[in-house]
């Protein structure tokens, strides 16, 4: 069966940073979204068995941080290499920005940074609901959208 997910593509892609302890991620999604304006609510769906999981479920809390066009490479890296083994600040060439509770990406132009309030069990996945502690809106650009797979657009 065709993968119907797929017939909303393309998709913004996010970089998902999470931190517990001394642990710390980047992950690539494009299924993140705005869940509320009042309170300022987004969401993450993050497959049960992504390093990212555990680190956003313990460590309570994620950053999204939203790449621009020449970060394609970067995003790539984020989301082909576990975080497992690799430390994907240094493999992708990003600088911190530190949050309050996780790493953000200086190379993005925004970064919303959210604590967890809610997870919701769906399928295979845990949508995670964060609320937007703190804004970095950097600079303006494009946004890096998924098609499929590996290809990318912008807009």
């Amino acid at each position: 069966m065709e993968k119907i997910h797929r017939l909303l593509y393309p998709m913004r892609v996010c970089l998902i940073t999470s931190r517990l302890g001394d642990k710390e991620n980047i992950m690539a999604a494009s299924w993140t979204f705005p869940l509320s304006m009042d309170p300022p609510l987004f969401g993450v769906s993050v497959a049960e068995k992504r390093y990212s999981h555990d680190l956003i479920k313990k460590g309570n809390g994620f950053g999204i941080n939203l790449p621009n066009p020449r970060l394609e490479e970067a995003v790539v890296i984020c989301g082909t290499k576990s975080g497992r083994d690799t430390d994907k600040f240094a493999e992708a060439g990003f600088s911190r920005d530190e949050g309050k509770r996780v790493p953000l990406i200086k190379e993005c132009p925004v970064s919303i940074e959210c604590e967890l309030v809610d997870e919701i069990k769906t399928g295979n996945h845990t949508l995670f609901v964060g609320r937007a502690i703190d804004v970095r809106n950097r600079f303006q650009d494009r946004g890096l959208y998924q098609v499929r797979g590996m290809e990318f657009t912008a807009v």
